[in-house]
């Protein structure tokens, strides 16, 4: 297995804008794209999809009943524009048809069948089943629904991409000074397998490409450099480089690797001098949920990087999740990525 190239990498330019979310934004808003949002009673949904309209990042689609969304814009104060669409499951007339296919989809995957009419008419179901009939783009959720919820329903319903075994997540991390890494896997598969980190490498470096623009430079990290120390904790990482040695991937990887070994360039050639990765990694791969949720967050608060994410990798269509506690700029970002994602994967016809 070897990762595709995104057909539509960034392009520099240098008008672009100075930081990584303003020339995302920039990017995402020639795209028109139709990103659905589940949660649309909650008023940081609502904000951020006027705030999306506003700025062209895409054309929302509030899931849900249309009094109940009114009456919790009402309730926020907000005035929801007309050109912001409403779409209630219990309202279509296609729900029967498509909860009949998803069955039989789910049923051929061997994936419980079990509670599928439930979830085609939920908000957070429906919301991706737009997505799987090309009547949006992409899908958002999880401001109020858990990871485990989100996940759920993006597994019945959208799938895995054929390419990969596994979901997983990743973060991009702007630095003060610029800089952007990409975190990987932290926030989805607690203890990974060879093949599995082998698989966040993968997809994390497509996400490096498709995002930043520039190419990934991946780091699977550890407690040791380069046979430095004998543990079995060691032993996935060092098997998933030979995996990635036997796809052939497209990107430039190497571990194990620690975290100064793979980032400082002093230190890199004092540990690892004749790795190609070691000083100048830009994908920092983790080898448990553990490490790299503990990175994300100690990076966020005590470097003052700004965190965006987890998205969502390794799914067939662009479905992401937002943390319980995002704020209205979280979900505008994910809003944007989503925009982002679906130029990479072009919406299916109904």
């Amino acid at each position: 297995m070897t990762s595709a190239t995104d057909p539509h990498p960034a392009a520099a330019d240098p008008a672009d804008p100075p930081t990584l979310l303003g020339r995302l934004r920039r990017r995402a808003a020639g795209l028109d794209a139709l990103v659905a949002l589940p949660e649309a009673t909650d008023p940081r949904v609502l904000e951020a999809a006027m705030e999306a309209l506003r700025l062209r990042l895409c054309r929302p689609i509030l899931v849900g009943a249309a009094d109940a969304v009114a009456a919790a814009a009402s309730a926020a104060g907000l005035d929801l524009p007309g050109e912001i669409a409403v779409r209630d499951p219990l309202a279509d007339p296609r729900l029967a048809a498509w909860t009949e296919a998803l069955v039989a989809s789910c049923a051929a995957r061997d994936i419980p069948t079990e509670g599928l009419a439930e979830l085609a008419a939920s908000p957070l179901g429906y919301a991706d089943l737009l997505v799987l009939h090309g009547e949006a783009d992409a899908a958002v959720m999880g401001a109020v629904a858990t990871t485990a919820d989100t996940l759920r329903a993006a597994l019945r319903v959208v799938g895995v991409d054929a390419r990969y075994e596994v979901v997983t997540s990743c973060f991009l991390m702007e630095l003060p000074d610029g800089r952007v890494l990409v975190y990987a896997d932290c926030g989805v598969v607690p203890q990974p397998t060879p093949a599995q980190l082998a698989d966040i490498a993968v997809q994390a470096a497509e996400a490096r490409r498709r995002l930043v623009g520039d190419e990934p430079v991946v780091a699977l990290l550890a407690f040791a450099t380069a046979g430095s120390a004998r543990h079995e904790s060691l032993e996935p990482v060092r098997a998933a480089v030979e995996i990635l040695r036997t796809r052939k991937v497209d990107f430039v990887f190497d571990g194990e690797l620690q975290g100064d070994a793979a980032l400082v360039p002093a230190v890199a050639q004092r540990k690892a001098p004749a790795s190609p990765v070691a000083g100048a990694a830009n994908v920092l791969i983790f080898p448990d949920l553990n490490s790299g949720n503990i990175a994300y967050k100690l990076t966020e608060r005590l470097a003052g990087a700004r965190a965006v994410g987890p998205l969502l990798q390794g799914l067939a269509r662009p479905v992401h999740d937002l943390s319980r506690g995002c704020s209205v700029d979280d979900v505008l970002d994910a809003m944007m990525i989503g925009a982002l994602d679906a130029r990479a994967v072009p919406r299916r016809n109904p």
